[in-house]
């Protein structure tokens, strides 16, 4: 591959060490020892059931089902097989079609919390899907022809009582402040949660709402991605956040459809406007890129959307596996037989509680018009963290139509997001944190960042920030030698404004990652695991796919990658990569020499000093 190379970020000192046991570990789903690799659909038939999760457990295909049957009485049957399987499971809302309707019929009635109750008893995780819940909050709510599709009738006296006209984007009465938006969309996330008797299991796509959804209850907060779906990293990174500040599990479901297209079992085939078949949606090499990834970063669940219709040749036994089914074995067997550790991300991210940050709707809580701080927040996470240019040019198109789903990392998946409700001792866990946006400084916010500077954690602050809190109080914090007020670059745009200096955080991932990373543009993250590093390797260049046709492999895309371990990272041993399972050689000068096919992932594990006890997988 031939684009401009990554500077090397020579280290002297790190702050490593003292950070790399305190991340909290993200949570698994209860009663699992690890991941779940989750099918997507099942058969309604017990026996065939049965069949199905033998099949699954014999080729390493799946560990659990995510949709699994509808909640209700009928689910009983298969419900005692999934518990006795000590299997999760997440079921399809009532009146399925609604289930993102507030005041409408997707209510769990006593029968259905009975059944789901079966799974109670093994202590095994049953929630309730509320999928997509902020697009049809932002978008559909304006659609009369959605209503009349989900309600079943055209008649005004229907659908008027639920239509909302498309200025106010969901909202009712239209707000003029975030506080309002806020507690707008958190009634309207209340209703669901006791619609579904407080098994809500919160799945987002086109929303970040993820910290909310934790903050409001969720069972666990989860992510669809793939798709049409953008701003996958960022996602990512605010999913893995709530999950760590309200210690519950977070999930990724990644969708197979691609435009008009879709990914199914069979042959490449067009009916009308929409293509089906194994070539049609999305390429392998981006399910698997995005499994793994999922799997590294920290999610308690990874589901292929539509798998039952893309793994086997048909839905009943004796069970085949397609292609991508083979693929995915592989895939789960690989997750099964590695101890990803703890996502090693030191930089927290923080922002305001009413932030509201919402990238595809290009509106705060999807309604309001960006501040310049809110443009910060953007800029952040979707142009400096989580963005690259440096993209492969392909003959004949101007971008690969798949490449905006993840994007090579300039400093690696190095942050979690949070809200500024986030306690001193949680916030201590990270050894650098910046505050980004519009910011309101309760004393409760301000003694708990008081209590992570104290704790050693530094921080990193706009002049408005430092406004805010004072003169007095600024000038005693930056006496711990722990506080920097940042200074911008000037801009006479609000929508160019940055959080923080380039500059900066190429300072801040010298300090912080036990290796540094150089070389074609490459997506990166660093897992700790009880026995050393793992680096992650994402080339998302090489593959270039349409929703329509088959995908096209350009070789000339490899990625070649040096890892320079920082003076303070004492190797045990010699590297390994897990994918080929082949031993890697440092040269004269310590580096690690890393080639990545186009589309694929590589994670090389560097041995180290055991530290602590057994992470969980």
């Amino acid at each position: 591959m031939h684009l401009a190379i990554i500077p090397w970020w020579f280290v002297e000192a790190t702050d490593v060490q003292a950070a790399e046991a305190q991340l909290l570990m993200p949570r698994l789903l209860p009663a699992q020892q690890g991941v779940v690799f989750s099918l997507y659909g099942m058969p309604g038939d017990p026996v065939q059931l049965e069949s199905l999760i033998a099949f699954m457990k014999e080729k390493h295909l799946g560990n659990g089902f995510d949709p699994g049957p509808g909640a209700g009485a009928q689910a009983a049957p298969l419900l005692e097989i999934i518990a006795e399987n000590r299997w999760p499971v997440v079921c399809y809302p009532p009146h399925g079609g609604a289930m993102q309707v507030k005041g409408g019929p997707s209510v769990l009635d006593p029968e259905g919390e009975r059944a789901m109750r079966i799974m109670d008893r093994t202590g095994g995780f049953a929630a309730i899907q509320l999928g997509e819940w902020g697009y049809h909050f932002h978008r559909l709510t304006s659609d009369r022809n959605w209503w009349k599709a989900v309600l079943g009738s055209s008649a005004p006296e229907v659908i008027e009582p639920f239509f909302i006209p498309a200025e106010q984007r969901g909202f009712d009465p239209k707000p003029t402040s975030r506080e309002a938006c806020y507690h707008q969309l958190r009634e309207y996330f209340y209703w669901h949660r006791q619609a579904k008797a407080g098994r809500l299991i919160s799945v987002t796509g086109h929303s970040h709402y993820e910290a909310y959804a934790a903050e409001w209850g969720a069972s666990a907060v989860g992510l669809e991605v793939g798709e049409n779906i953008g701003f996958t990293q960022s996602k990512f990174a605010f999913a893995r956040g709530a999950s760590r500040q309200w210690n519950i599990p977070w999930t990724v479901q990644v969708s197979p459809w691609f435009g008009p297209s879709v990914t199914t079992r069979g042959a490449l085939q067009k009916e009308g406007n929409l293509t089906r078949g194994l070539d049609a949606g999305h390429s392998l090499s981006l399910y698997k890129r995005l499994w793994l990834h999922a799997w590294f970063a920290g999610a308690a669940m990874v589901t292929p959307e539509n798998s039952i219709n893309i793994f086997f040749d048909k839905e009943s036994s004796p069970w085949v596996r397609t292609s991508h089914g083979l693929a995915a074995s592989d895939v789960f067997k690989f997750m099964q037989s590695h101890d990803r550790g703890n996502p090693y991300t030191p930089l927290l991210i923080v922002l305001d509680h009413l932030a509201g940050y919402a990238p595809f709707h290009e509106r705060t809580w999807g309604v309001l018009e960006r501040t310049q701080g809110d443009w910060e927040i953007f800029n952040l996470l979707e142009k400096q963290l989580y963005f690259s240019s440096q993209r492969l040019p392909y003959p004949n198109a101007d971008t690969n139509p798949e490449a905006s789903y993840l994007h090579p990392t300039p400093y690696g998946e190095i942050a979690d997001v949070m809200l500024n409700t986030v306690a001193g001792a949680t916030m201590a866990r990270y050894p650098s944190i910046l505050l980004a946006g519009e910011m309101r400084f309760s004393s409760f916010f301000i003694r708990e960042l008081e209590k992570a500077l104290l704790s050693g954690s530094e921080c990193w602050i706009h002049p408005r920030h430092a406004e805010s809190l004072g003169e007095d109080r600024i000038h005693s914090w930056q006496k711990t030698g722990r506080l920097h007020v940042i200074q911008p670059p000037a801009t006479s745009e609000k929508h160019e404004a940055l959080a923080i200096h380039e500059d900066e955080l190429k300072n801040m991932t010298q300090r912080l990652l036990p290796v540094a990373v150089s070389g074609d543009p490459i997506q990166y993250q660093i897992n700790r695991n009880q026995e050393g590093w793992v680096v992650e390797l994402i080339n998302n260049d090489g593959v270039f796919k349409t929703g329509d046709q088959p995908a096209r492999i350009h070789p000339e895309a490899t990625a070649h990658v040096v890892l320079k371990p920082n003076p303070s990272t004492a190797m045990t041993g010699e590297p390994r990569e897990w994918v080929t399972d082949t031993a890697l050689t440092r040269n004269a000068e310590g580096l690690i020499l890393v080639t990545i096919p186009p589309g694929e992932s590589r994670f090389v594990f560097l041995p180290t000093a055991k530290v602590g006890g057994k992470q969980a997988p």
